[in-house]
């Protein structure tokens, strides 16, 4: 249902329009709540949507509806604890990184890996746990950028053999750009609200970046000094360039798909930025 309130100079009614589905039932079951958190069909938690989404921002407040009155969230759970976790390895990423030692590059693949897996895992138990927080939901992505960022800069500091300094810093360089633009656009479309904040909801384009990506930075770090553990031998360094030659090409697979969602974002939102406040129809 959609409310209407008679506008001050009574010329004409506002449409009160929900930006938050529940379900029959739990409407059934909440106390008095505003009329934001009520509609008709609820999203499901099998969707594939991440932390950062609308769903789990109102989620948290529903949770606190339920209970009939409003309670601090707790902070510890499992998926931000997972959040947490990713975020204290980066010290340590960067630690083993500047560590001379043979297994040192193993060792720093092995982190981001490990982070990149704890940021998988902690939409996973927020959908299957049906846990959400307005903290995690802040977290989650700033975690991934922390991460994602250092070892972009690393990486474009001491390349893997034979990409030079240059071939490795630009798509360094569009990949860190497009995520200040994106985080930018967030942050204005949040402020503006309405159909600009729906149009920057995370798409399965981005996803796909996403795991393009981290496929290829885990492969980079860990032939960064593979030569040292598999030896010099011309076989072996050909082999390993080829590799590396590969990692890299999917690395500007994965900077192509970032500048594209970037445009399908921009292109969403475009008709907001020239028509302030005006509905999309």
């Amino acid at each position: 249902m959609v409310a209407t309130r008679a506008a001050s100079n009574g010329q004409a009614e506002i449409k009160r329009v929900p930006l938050f589905s529940v379900s029959t039932q739990e409407r059934a079951e909440l106390p008095a709540c505003p009329a934001w958190l009520q509609s008709a069909d609820a999203e499901s938690l099998d969707s594939p949507i991440d932390r950062r989404s609308d769903y789990y921002r109102q989620a948290a407040l529903l949770q606190q509806f339920k209970l009939g009155k409003l309670q601090p969230q707790p902070l510890l759970t499992p998926p931000n604890v997972c959040t947490f976790a990713r975020v204290a390895l980066v010290p340590l990423f960067v630690l083993l990184w500047h560590t001379a030692h043979d297994y040192a590059s193993i060792a720093t693949a092995s982190v981001f890996i490990l982070a990149a897996l704890t940021d998988w895992l902690d939409g996973y138990l927020a959908r299957r746990m049906k846990i959400t927080s307005a903290f995690g939901a802040f977290l989650d992505p700033v975690a991934d950028k922390i991460m994602v960022s250092t070892a972009l800069v690393l990486l474009a500091t001491a390349p893997p053999a034979p990409i030079s300094g240059i071939g490795m810093a630009l798509p360094v360089c569009l990949v860190i750009a497009r995520e200040i633009m994106m985080s930018a656009l967030r942050e204005w479309a949040a402020s503006s609200g309405g159909g600009a904040h729906k149009a920057v909801k995370v798409n399965s384009l981005g996803k796909w970046k996403t795991a393009l990506q981290m496929v290829a930075m885990s492969l980079l770090l860990v032939l960064r000094n593979a030569d040292h553990l598999l030896g010099s031998e011309p076989a072996v360094l050909e082999w390993l360039h080829f590799l590396t030659w590969c990692s890299w090409l999917m690395l500007w697979a994965a900077t192509v798909l970032a500048l594209w969602s970037l445009a399908n974002y921009m292109s969403n939102v475009w008709h907001f930025f020239r028509y302030p406040g005006v509905p999309l129809h």
